[in-house]
């Protein structure tokens, strides 16, 4: 595709929706705590501390979906599954952001410590590859409206195999409607080669975090009775 091309043009409505998504996005964000790591200790802090304060960065992450009108157009069981099929990929995004790009040296030896220094690696390799947004982190926030509606990359837990989404047709046009936006807007601000390789960033990252997680909550479910989680933590990690 090329920039110049009119179907790539953004209309007056297109940008209306962008900044009242950009804004609505920023009205969560700084909402979020970003000094938790300072009240951390190697000798005290756990692996289900962490998690159960992660409740403040899933809450405000899932009222932003909630301000996204096509979201809440979705039958509330669909919404659900969406949430718990992606926010736990999302999350991550929603870390980057909060803190600005700049990754909090504390939480390497924290991880290394709960998982393995390995697992650390992978995830700090992993979150530095959103850097590339650095100068653009409007794109990371339109990702997350986009991606929320992602079905065909998601992976369903065991205990979740066996659901459906009732609304199927509809979040497919749905996810159609902001990727294509998301498309739009990167090139028209960015240009057509900062797009192609966004994009690619995008769902290589969304795919990788899948697998990472997958690793924590295999940890998660040998290591901890669930029932010591709090609720949102509990089903966001699906463990009920």
């Amino acid at each position: 595709m090329n920039s110049s091309d009119s179907s790539l043009h953004l209309t007056s409505h297109e940008w209306l929706l962008i900044n009242r998504i950009i804004e609505a996005y920023d009205a969560q964000i700084i909402q979020c705590d970003k000094d938790r790591f300072t009240h951390y200790s190697l000798s005290h802090t756990k692996l289900i501390d962490f998690l159960n304060d992660e409740h403040d960065m899933y809450r405000t992450l899932i009222q932003f979906y909630k301000q996204i009108e096509e979201f809440r157009q979705i039958n509330i069981e669909d919404r659900i599954l969406l949430i718990k099929c992606n926010l736990t990929h999302l999350i991550h995004i929603h870390h980057v952001l909060r803190d600005n790009f700049i990754e909090n040296s504390k939480i390497g030896l924290h991880m290394s410590q709960w998982i393995s220094p390995s697992f650390h690696a992978q995830m700090s390799q992993a979150r530095h590859r959103y850097d590339y947004f650095i100068k653009y982190p409007s794109v990371l926030k339109l990702a997350l409206s986009s991606l929320i509606f992602t079905i065909n990359l998601s992976r369903l837990s065991p205990k979740q195999s066996t659901l459906t989404l009732t609304d199927y047709k509809l979040i497919v046009q749905h996810q159609y409607y902001y990727v294509t936006l998301l498309w739009k807007y990167l090139n028209v601000t960015c240009g057509e080669k900062y797009a192609i390789k966004a994009v690619e960033i995008l769902v290589f990252q969304y795919l990788r975090y899948q697998l990472l997680m997958e690793h924590m909550e295999d940890v998660i479910i040998h290591d901890r009775n669930p029932t010591e989680y709090c609720p949102l933590t509990k089903s966001v990690l699906c463990l009920t």
